[in-house]
């Protein structure tokens, strides 16, 4: 019985050696009370430790996980891959691809075969001192540029092929939205046709063009419009009047040189089909195919043709809108458009820019003509005018647009060194003053 004090001595003893063991050396004390014996930067140091090890080990994993992955994409794409395109797109639909991704990898995989021929012309081409014309402009090299233009549109008509309704599908937008923005609601079968219509004329004008060998003269004018008007016919022959009117209003040269200009004038539907079918009425003098041939009498044409727009537009959609279409077409005014969105400007700040130009150029009208001047008074009230309207300007547009803006305008140039200064439609009209023109109207 007197053995218990010893083994309880004992056994005391035995515990602190312990405890003083896993005090000294906290390592060896199990997990679950190591870390009442470590100090606090011990435990610090042991937290550090801990998360080393397991972002080594979260690395590790990450690592295996893109192992794993880009074997199973290589294992993926080894199953889907063909050098036959139609197998290929038939393996990625059926695997689920959208339409976007299914045109992305078709698209480079037709790249692919066709960049051969584009390197091959660019070769042709790629010793061309630098100090020469760029060899790759259609002004330069008419043959090269049309070489890769029918390069281009070959590429286009084997995508078209090969995907069908999934050509239009691009950057995730719905390809059937895409198709209806171009065609309406066509029939499948009838868009193919005007494709098929479009691919054929459209060799047919690159053959014309690239005979030009850069000079366009009235003959070459004459076959180009020849072919507009047999294309035309063509279409007329496989769609409606009112199909046929609808297609052309989507993609026709009216509308694509108006959409900045309906933009900015935030056209309605009904608006636009009305300026569409007034303007397409002189698409001839204002779009003519083949380009301008230079003469007075194209420039009167055309003067004639945009003042009749414009009597007709008044008529149709009123005093207020017709104004706001011709200013929201005019290129200047879209460049003001330009810079005030640059500058995080509204809209108006452009407006009045432009009303300025109007105004101005109307006053450099009537000291033009105010007969109670004389030549070196209305210099001096010109170049006052033009200073003055700089002013307004900056005050407009900012310091910093307002001058890059008034020291690019040729107009304003021109009033400050005394001339009077006239906009009709896109045209503008320039009359230095002069002992000739002095006190006489233009």
């Amino acid at each position: 019985m007197k053995l218990a004090p010893f083994l309880l001595i004992g056994s005391v003893l035995a515990n602190a050696a312990v405890v003083t063991t896993f005090a000294l050396r906290p390592a060896l004390a199990p997990p679950a009370i190591r870390d009442f014996f470590l100090s606090p930067s011990a435990k610090a140091e042991a937290e550090s430790a801990a998360r080393a090890q397991a972002q080594q080990a979260a690395a590790a994993r990450a690592r295996a996980d893109a192992a794993h992955g880009l074997a199973s994409q290589a294992l993926l794409w080894s199953a889907l891959q063909s050098d036959d395109l139609p197998t290929l797109i038939a393996r990625l639909r059926a695997a689920g691809f959208p339409a976007s991704l299914v045109r992305a990898i078709v698209t480079a995989q037709v790249h692919a075969q066709f960049s051969a021929r584009m390197r091959a012309l660019a070769r042709e081409v790629e010793g061309t001192p630098f100090w020469k014309p760029r060899p790759t402009n259609s002004f330069s090299n008419p043959k090269y540029f049309e070489e890769m233009s029918q390069a281009n549109r070959d590429r286009s008509k084997l995508l078209r092929e090969l995907l069908g309704d999934d050509f239009f599908a691009s950057s995730g937008l719905d390809p059937t939205a895409a198709q209806r923005r171009q065609f309406g609601e066509l029939s499948k079968s009838k868009i193919d046709l005007i494709q098929r219509i479009n691919d054929d004329y459209a060799e047919m004008l690159s053959q014309v063009r690239a005979a030009t060998n850069g000079i366009t003269l009235p003959d070459d004018r004459a076959k180009i419009a020849l072919l507009e008007r047999e294309k035309h016919a063509d279409l007329a022959a496989i769609l409606t009047p009112q199909e046929l009117e609808d297609y052309e209003m989507r993609n026709s040269p009216v509308t694509m040189r108006l959409r900045t200009a309906f933009s900015l004038m935030n056209a309605t539907e009904d608006e636009f089909r009305t300026i569409y079918r007034i303007q397409q009425q002189f698409s001839d003098q204002l779009y003519p195919a083949g380009g301008y041939s230079p003469g007075p009498d194209r420039m009167q044409q055309r003067h004639d043709a945009e003042a009749e727009i414009a009597a007709q537009l008044t008529t149709a959609l009123g005093e207020v809108r017709t104004a706001e279409f011709l200013r929201a077409q005019n290129y200047e005014f879209q460049s003001l458009a330009q810079l005030v969105q640059r500058e995080n400007l509204p809209l108006d700040a452009a407006v009045q820019a432009y009303d300025l130009r109007t105004s101005t150029a109307k006053e450099s009208g009537r000291i033009f003509n105010d007969q109670n001047l004389t030549i070196d008074q209305k210099r001096a009230a010109m170049q006052t005018l033009a200073q003055n309207t700089k002013t307004q300007l900056i005050s407009v547009l900012g310091s910093t647009a307002g001058a890059a803006y008034a020291n690019s305008a040729n107009w304003l140039k021109a009033i400050e060194t005394g001339t009077y200064v006239r906009f009709e439609g896109t045209t503008t009209y320039f009359r230095p003053l002069s002992p000739m023109t002095m006190n006489r109207r233009p």
